[in-house]
């Protein structure tokens, strides 16, 4: 007869089981301590508090009797129902996030009429994240009436933000151009006159084949010049290229307190055509919205990529805290993936760009925006990107937030969506002035 005695998998969720019947089901909270998902009864109906239900719904899951567990609910279920403890009521351990459901709410808001998705915002200090949200969403709460429909949405429950992964386009030509810098083939200056051609006969064009004379690299920023990617990525060779990029740990595995962060690298073999795509974020380069904003804050933090983290806290009924998610007293550098020196190169032509862009967003500390757009040919349409920073100018040009947002498989360039990073921006002055004003009364 068949049992779970050898199957550490089955015992476990035998286990989990168990504890579900016995436990009510710990709740979840934003940063500030706003309820986000709670249950009231052992194996009960999941609450979910609507004022931001659809904002979370792509990080929380869902959780539900019939149809399992997503997310965090699902990445956390052994927590939320067991709490180690036999006088602790049976409620299983209570988790904090580092989210603030003001700006996850004004974030989700951004891209709420983009069917697919993504917005991201990251503290460039600490790591934290503060906003990550993906659409198309879902109301968990209404889960089970709807999952007829909501079972045959392509992507609904694989959140755009951090688990999808997409072409990158003219914005890791922040990450090529680290490399330009880092391989000494920067000091020439490129004749772009549109297009470039390869050996081979493939012509590769400049967005709109645009052509932009003799530019140098802030020029190839602001421009967005395919046509200088390509010559620098031949000039400092595929072996070069390649090592550059993998010091942003591009194609690796990279886990967080939540989830494992994909990306693709792959160079197929060393012909011109494959580096010169790479180079400006085409060919199989593949990355996410998270990723991205990691790439943004290691080069606004001189080069230091710092480890992202969502979960603040998870503690027992009874008080406990679980050591393994205790926050860090200094954050956690992932990587040094370029010198301060590159890095603040890279920074001062970003900021030329977000100018050129139309970013004169300054708050009222003195921030300066840096910023780089992106449009990915995808087939018949594209992936449009903006990522972006803000810099304290004011407080010796040190790094505040990371905003990113993309637009999936649409007919629009990058810059469409300035709006939608300047209403992050909007909700980022108030989220910050509440933080300053917190730690003033501290």
């Amino acid at each position: 007869m068949w049992t779970t005695l050898g199957n550490p998998e089955s015992r476990e969720a035998a286990a989990q089981e168990t504890r579900q019947r016995t436990y009510i089901r710990g709740s979840i909270y934003d940063r500030d301590g706003v309820l986000l998902n709670s249950s009231e009864k052992v194996n009960g109906d999941r609450i979910y508090h609507s004022d931001y239900e659809r904002a979370f719904s792509t990080v929380t899951g869902y959780y539900s009797p019939i149809y399992g567990t997503t997310g965090l609910e699902s990445k956390f279920n052994s927590e939320l129902v067991s709490s180690k403890s036999s006088d602790d009521n049976k409620r299983g351990h209570d988790i904090v996030l580092t989210l603030d459901a003001d700006l996850q709410q004004a974030a989700y808001n951004s891209i709420s009429n983009i069917p697919e998705g993504a917005a991201v915002v990251l503290d460039a200090q600490n790591g934290e994240i503060l906003a990550l949200a993906s659409t198309p969403t879902f109301i968990p709460s209404e889960l089970e009436e709807n999952w007829a429909d909501y079972s045959q949405k392509t992507g609904l429950f694989l959140p755009n933000a951090y688990k999808s992964t997409f072409a990158p386009g003219s914005d890791f030509k922040i990450i090529t151009a680290c490399a330009v810098i880092d391989n000494g083939v920067d000091s020439q200056t490129v004749n772009d006159q549109g297009s470039y051609t390869f050996k081979n006969g493939q012509t590769i064009t400049n967005y709109d084949s645009r052509s932009f004379g003799n530019i140098d690299l802030d020029d190839a920023i602001r421009y967005s010049s395919n046509v200088y990617f390509i010559t620098k990525a031949l000039e400092m060779g595929a072996d070069n290229l390649h090592d550059s990029l993998k010091k942003f740990l591009l194609g690796e595995d990279i886990e967080l307190d939540f989830t494992t962060l994909t990306s693709n690298l792959d160079f197929e073999d060393n012909r011109d055509e494959v580096i010169g795509s790479i180079a400006f974020g085409q060919g199989k380069t593949e990355v996410t919205p998270l990723y991205m904003a990691m790439a943004c804050q290691a080069i606004l933090n001189d080069g230091e990529m710092i480890k992202p983290h969502m979960i603040q806290s998870v503690t027992a009924a009874n008080g406990t805290a679980n050591k393994d998610y205790e926050e860090a007293d200094e954050p956690e550098v992932l990587q040094k993936v370029t010198s301060p020196e590159t890095a603040q190169r890279v920074v001062a032509a970003m900021e030329g760009a977000a100018e050129h862009y139309g970013f004169d967003y300054i708050g009222p500390d003195g921030w300066v925006v840096a910023a780089k757009t992106g449009t990915a040919q995808t087939g018949t349409s594209t992936n449009a990107w903006i990522v972006s920073g803000a810099i304290d100018a004011d407080n010796g040009n040190t790094p505040k937030y990371v905003v990113v947002v993309m637009a999936a498989d649409q007919n629009h360039d990058g810059i469409y969506y300035k709006d939608s990073v300047d209403q992050i921006y909007d909700a980022l002055v108030a989220y910050d002035a509440e933080k300053s004003s917190d730690q003033t009364s501290d």
